[in-house]
């Protein structure tokens, strides 16, 4: 179990302007990492990395808004955020975007975007090209499985370099 000191040294940096640490507390609210869920707080924490350029902040703040966590569901704003994650090739954002224009979720449908975010969702690595209809893709579900595999093995990954730079107060 985490102590509070983490979390306060988080916050502390957080406070400094790391992203990265905002980008952590956002997560642990999000998803209730050792502190309760907060949607507020993991809000008002991915707001703070996604304007210092953490743009996988931006993801969690689409999730928040396409599905009403903690805020009124607004499509709209989702697909902006997502689409700012989607600069640096957030599969995620991508797959969400796909199915903003699939179904017109606040866009006019456009089945012609939806299908570029398709195709750009299936050609990351662990993906095998598919010969699906774009209907068939969202209900896969393997992909939602897949993406929990990369999602696991991402936060790990961010866990072990805030580890590197900050010390074993950060615990899995």
């Amino acid at each position: 179990m985490e102590n509070v000191e983490t979390i306060a040294n988080l916050k502390k940096m957080s406070k400094e302007g790391n992203v990265q640490a905002s980008y952590e507390l956002g997560l642990r609210y999000y998803k209730g990492i050792n502190v309760e869920v907060n949607y507020e707080k993991a809000k008002e924490y991915f707001e703070k990395s996604a304007e210092g350029g953490y743009t996988s902040a931006c993801y969690y703040l689409g999730m928040i808004y396409y599905n009403g966590k903690g805020v009124q569901t607004n499509h709209t704003k989702a697909k902006e955020y997502f689409e700012k994650a989607d600069v640096d090739n957030n599969i995620f954002s991508s797959y969400y975007l796909g199915k903003i224009y699939y179904w017109g979720d606040g866009v006019e449908k456009n089945y012609d975007k939806a299908n570029e975010y398709k195709e750009k969702v299936l050609s990351k690595p662990f993906f095998a090209k598919q010969d699906t209809e774009i209907e068939k893709f969202y209900s896969v579900i393997d992909f939602e499985e897949q993406s929990q595999k990369y999602a696991t093995e991402l936060q790990k990954q961010i866990q072990d370099e805030f580890k590197n730079l900050y010390g074993d107060s950060i615990k899995n």
